[in-house]
């Protein structure tokens, strides 16, 4: 277990109670088409699309809102011109909550963190989180790993306390509150080196402190930092401690070689040490990188089938909040289709580590259903056999990859198997323009899916309310 993944949670108040982590809703199901670990900007963005397209969905963290709770303020956001973390963080976790009472039957919430990920019967996934109350085993379709990374903080006194207080990371998201400023950047590689330079626009004067005789990151951009006329490098030196009370003040510096101490004036200190990526659960199914940033796709997809990586956890090089909604939105959909083109039916718990001869009875079951998965009827067949037929049709209209249809289905075949004197068929709205003539000479279709009911040839109700097919269905076969 990567202790960092682990004191992340710990340092976001795991085992606290408070409104900031949104309501638990674990249920007792143990099966999900798809699983968010995560529940910063770019898996929330994912849950959107995948609760719209009805899949049930477990999301899987310790807070909402990931590093945001950590960012003073926040002046790139697209279409407001500043906000606070804190208000940003807040904003985020209203509409979580929002998202739970719209989507209930399809949204579940674990408080907790991954401690591991391994294949299953079935094209599945057996995933094991630690939650509030204790360990958790659950399966699922498809996994989107959306635990972004701890960027790390130099291991000083002061550095710490002072963390949002003039501690900041991000050169790109903080430069602008530290104009004609004095800061440090603390750090030798390319992250040093882009915070300086973005730094360089805005401070007064930007103090780079690294412990070697040199910057280690891109040669280009070592040159061009150091022309800066902004720019004071202080080598072969460590910080010792992080000066300050209510802020940053300044910077207590040690020569490595001569010995010597003395503290250095600044308002803002930039660690740019490197970030410890939170990828460490998921190493034995997807590749990563040297760094241990998860290879992924432009779609965000990985090694794994069924399996997407967003925001700073991969090896996208621009950790930006923008960046990662839209990372989430992408393997969302993607996720969506690939749900969408698997079976409906799913291995249960016990299935999916049962005997290999279970396990083939499990997916024979599932092949079977990949050959029927809608009593669909041609129009021939519908003008031919249901209009003539004498007693109760029930019609369900639907459209080829419509979520709001594969969520209705379940229940459309349960009704199936409690009214056996009933007729229950579906047609698709492209593939049956016969029976969608005769379907919008009563009343037009608008949406899928509509239910009718057919009584010798006659209709003599219909029912439309996607989000809840159950309720309409029964209604209709009373």
């Amino acid at each position: 277990m990567d202790t960092n993944y682990q004191k992340g949670f710990a340092k976001s108040g795991f085992f606290a109670v408070g409104r900031r982590y949104g309501k638990e809703n674990m249920t007792k199901k143990k099966m999900y088409d798809v699983a968010v670990i995560g529940v910063g900007p770019a898996g929330l963005s994912a849950l959107v699309y995948l609760l719209e397209a009805h899949l049930t969905v477990i999301a899987i963290g310790p807070e909402v809102g990931g590093q945001i709770n950590d960012t003073p303020e926040i002046t790139n956001w697209p279409f407001l011109p500043t906000v606070s973390g804190k208000t940003f963080q807040e904003s985020m976790l209203a509409f979580f909550e929002n998202l739970q009472r719209k989507f209930p039957e399809y949204l579940s919430m674990a408080k907790g963190y991954i401690i591991s990920v391994a294949a299953a019967a079935g094209k599945m996934y057996k995933l094991t989180a630690q939650t509030i109350n204790g360990d958790t085993v659950f399966f699922t379709k498809t996994i989107i790993i959306a635990t972004g990374a701890t960027r790390n903080n130099l291991p000083v006194p002061g550095a710490k306390e002072l963390r949002g207080k003039g501690i900041a990371f991000c050169g790109t998201c903080d430069a602008p509150f530290f104009k004609n400023d004095r800061v440090a950047v603390v750090g030798g590689g390319n992250t040093a080196l882009e915070n300086i330079f973005t730094l360089a626009k805005y401070a007064k004067e930007v103090i780079a402190v690294i412990v070697t005789d040199d910057f280690t990151g891109n040669p280009d951009l070592r040159q061009r930092v150091t022309k800066l006329p902004n720019v004071k490098v202080i080598r072969n030196t460590e910080v010792l401690e992080i000066i300050g009370d209510a802020a940053v003040t300044g910077s207590r510096l040690k020569n490595l070689r001569t010995g010597r101490e003395w503290v250095e004036d600044v308002d803002g200190v930039f660690p740019s040490i490197g970030a410890t990526v939170n990828s460490e659960p998921f190493t034995g199914i997807v590749e990563t990188n040297k760094f241990g940033e998860i290879t992924v796709g432009v779609l965000g997809e990985t090694s794994a089938p069924g399996v997407w990586a967003v925001g700073d956890v991969t090896n996208v090089p621009f950790k930006q909040i923008g960046i990662a909604t839209g990372q989430g939105i992408t393997a969302a959909l993607s996720a969506i289709g690939y749900v969408e083109s698997q079976p409906s039916t799913s291995p249960c718990e016990e299935c999916a580590e049962g005997s290999p001869s279970f396990k083939e009875k499990i997916l024979t079951r599932q092949k079977e259903e990949e050959e029927f998965t809608y009593p669909d009827v041609t129009d021939e067949q519908f003008f031919r056999e249901i209009l003539t037929r004498p007693g109760d049709t029930l019609l369900m209209v639907r459209i080829e990859g419509c979520g709001d249809c594969k969520a209705a289905r379940p229940h459309f075949l349960e009704a199936q198997k409690h009214f056996p004197s009933m007729k229950f068929i579906t047609v698709e709205w492209e593939k049956n323009p016969g029976v969608m003539t005769w379907l919008n000479e009563h009343e037009k279709v608008r949406a899928a899916p509509t239910f009718v009911k057919i009584h010798s040839g006659v209709e003599v109700s219909r029912r439309v309310d996607m989000e809840r097919p159950k309720e309409m269905i029964e209604a209709l076969t009373r």
